[in-house]
C-alpha cells in the first residue's frame, strides 16, 4: 500500500509539474502579485489555490466529478472566468498606463482589492482549463488514491501540491531577487504586459464559451 501511494505521489508531482509550468493566468498572476506586492503576498496565494483543490478532492469522494464534466457547468465558468480575468486585466492595465502602480511604493501603501489567499482560490476557479483538467487526469489521479485508501490520497494531494510550490516557488525567486533593478517605466511595461496576456484569456474563455453554447 504505502509502495502504491508513494508512486502516485512521484505522478501526481510530474504530472502536476507539468500542468504548472504551462503559461496562464494563475503563472500571469504570480508574477504580477510578486512585483507588486512581494513574495510573501505572492507565496499565500498558493495556499488559496491548495484549499480549493483540497476541497474539491473531497468533493470528488462524493460524485462532484460528475457534476464538474457537465457541459452546461464548463460553458458557465467558461463565462464567469472570462468575466473575471477581464476585470482583473482592465484593473491592471488601467493602473499601469495612469501611473498608480510603483515599483517603489511599499508593499503596505498599495492593499489589494483581494487578499492573496482568496485571489489564489479565485484566479484558479476563474480558469475552465483548471476544471476541465480536474474533471479527467484529477478525476483519475483521485481514484486511484481512494482505491490506495487515505494514505493514497494524501500522497496524491501533496505530491501535486509540491509541484505547484516548487515551480512557483522558483518563479516568485526569480521574479523577486530582480524587482529591485526594475525602474517605474519597465515595473509598468511588465504589468502592463501581464494585464494584456490576463484580457486576452479573458476573452478566449469568453469565445469558448459561446462556441459550446
Amino acid at each position: 500500500m504505502m509502495t502504491d501511494a508513494l508512486r502516485l505521489g512521484g505522478a501526481a508531482f510530474l504530472i502536476g509539474l507539468s500542468g504548472a509550468m504551462a503559461p496562464g493566468p494563475y503563472l500571469t498572476v504570480t508574477i504580477t502579485r510578486t512585483l507588486r506586492d512581494g513574495r510573501l503576498a505572492a507565496a499565500m496565494m498558493l495556499l488559496g489555490h491548495a484549499a480549493l483543490e483540497g476541497t474539491l478532492l473531497v468533493g470528488f469522494a462524493f460524485g462532484l466529478q460528475t457534476f464538474l464534466a457537465r457541459p452546461t457547468v464548463t460553458t458557465a465558468l467558461a463565462f464567469v472566468g472570462g468575466a473575471f480575468l477581464l476585470w482583473m486585466g482592465g484593473d491592471l492595465l488601467l493602473g499601469a498606463a495612469r501611473g498608480t502602480i510603483s515599483a517603489e511604493a511599499a508593499p503596505e501603501t498599495r492593499p489589494s482589492r483581494v487578499g492573496p489567499v482568496l485571489h489564489g482560490a479565485a484566479i484558479s476557479l476563474s480558469n475552465p482549463y483548471w476544471t476541465l483538467w480536474w474533471a479527467t487526469i484529477g478525476v483519475k489521479l483521485a481514484a486511484d488514491g481512494l482505491a490506495i485508501g487515505p494514505v493514497g490520497v494524501v500522497a496524491f494531494f501533496l505530491g501535486h501540491q509540491l509541484a505547484d510550490v516548487a515551480w512557483y516557488g522558483f518563479v516568485i525567486a526569480a521574479v523577486s531577487k530582480g524587482r529591485h533593478l526594475l525602474s517605474d517605466r519597465i515595473y509598468r511595461t511588465l504589468i502592463g504586459g501581464c494585464a494584456l496576456f490576463l484580457l486576452y484569456l479573458g476573452v478566449r474563455f469568453l469565445a469558448d464559451g459561446f462556441l459550446a453554447l
